[in-house]
């Protein structure tokens, strides 16, 4: 009788002390001191920083990229004109942007490969001296308001960034990618085309 009472007794300590570790605990004043002077941490979902519309990219295809820079409205030079024939429409997602064709080709990047943009996957692409001026002039030109960079593989828009996200570090474009391993397999496709 004695080791049932003592196998009893050991099992409620070890309920006690877990409820206690647990915050399950009685009214111990120094338990209720430390909850009233420490605030309350609360898990907060993770937000991408920047919105961007991202897709994966076809493991086949031959790596043809292009980089258009266009806008959701029209230039106020192409409303008041009739229509020259040179701006296009490309869909991405739900949103139609109004672009004048392609700015960048494949012939416009030296290579690409995998990095990384505010903790997000990427497709880097270095971009020739003439690439590089053709991207930096179309997106601080004062033609279009609220412009937009779509990145397209294959005649596919797989990624939309904001001008700002579009600025280049030493003739780097960074565009956002899903995943680590798709920014590979484009950058892959794009270095095969050579």
């Amino acid at each position: 009788m004695k080791l049932v009472q003592i196998l009893g007794l050991t099992a409620l300590s070890v309920a006690l002390a877990g409820c206690e570790t647990l915050g399950f605990g009685g009214s111990s004043s120094s338990a209720a001191e430390n909850t009233e002077n420490k605030p309350v941490q609360v898990a907060q979902p993770v937000v991408p920083a920047t919105k961007t519309d991202a897709r994966l990219v076809e493991k086949k295809g031959n790596g043809d990229i292009e980089i258009y820079v266009g806008s959701v409205t029209q230039s106020n030079a192409s409303k008041n004109k009739k229509s020259t024939g040179k701006e296009t429409s490309i869909k991405s997602g739900g949103q139609t942007y109004v672009t004048s064709g392609a700015l960048l080709s494949r012939e416009d990047v030296k290579t690409a490969f995998v990095a990384k943009a505010k903790d997000q996957p990427a497709l880097a692409l270095r971009l020739t001296p003439a690439g590089a001026t053709k991207l930096k002039t179309a997106i601080t030109g004062k033609s279009n308001q609220h412009k937009v960079v779509l990145a397209s593989m294959n005649k596919s828009v797989f990624s939309t960034l904001s001008t700002s996200e579009a600025a280049l570090e030493d003739g780097v474009l960074l565009i956002p990618m899903l995943t680590l391993v798709n920014a590979r397999d484009a950058a892959d496709l794009i270095r095969a085309k050579r």
